[in-house]
């Protein structure tokens, strides 16, 4: 078995006293140096909130609401629907909402729906089923 080596000399304080920043400072300095500190994080606090109250938000993506009698047309494509809701007595309207679910998240949802000829789905933080018929 080994022996244990020496223990060592405790280290001097002023010999690493030019490494202690704090004990080489100015008081004026050390005073400077605490306000740069507390202008950082106030910039900081101040960064946060104001991301916080003008970043991005999860916002709606600017569907129209619709409920059952309303009408609309769609102005996007079959695969990527956009619906822009109308006055049922305007010549674009093509469709007629039948029923608004809130919390469908498919087609399905319809199926017990008299007259349904289509759906619109929302999958998300609102997810809806409209259920819709051809407007005449």
């Amino acid at each position: 078995m080994s022996a244990l080596p020496p223990p060592q000399a405790p280290i001097e304080p002023a010999k690493y006293a030019k490494y202690n920043m704090r004990a080489n400072m100015s008081a004026d300095e050390r005073l400077r140096r605490g306000r740069l500190v507390l202008l950082g994080l106030v910039v900081v606090v101040v960064g946060l909130v104001a991301f916080s109250v003008f970043g991005p938000h999860d916002q709606k993506d600017g569907a129209p609401v619709l409920k059952a009698g309303d009408c609309f047309q769609n102005t996007g494509t079959d695969k990527e629907p956009e619906a822009k809701k109308l006055a049922c007595g305007d010549s674009a309207a093509q469709y007629k909402v039948l029923k608004s679910i809130k919390g469908g998240v498919t087609s399905l949802a319809c199926s017990d729906v008299a007259g349904t000829t289509g759906a619109l789905t929302q999958v998300g933080a609102e997810s809806f089923v409209v259920c819709f018929e051809a407007n005449q």
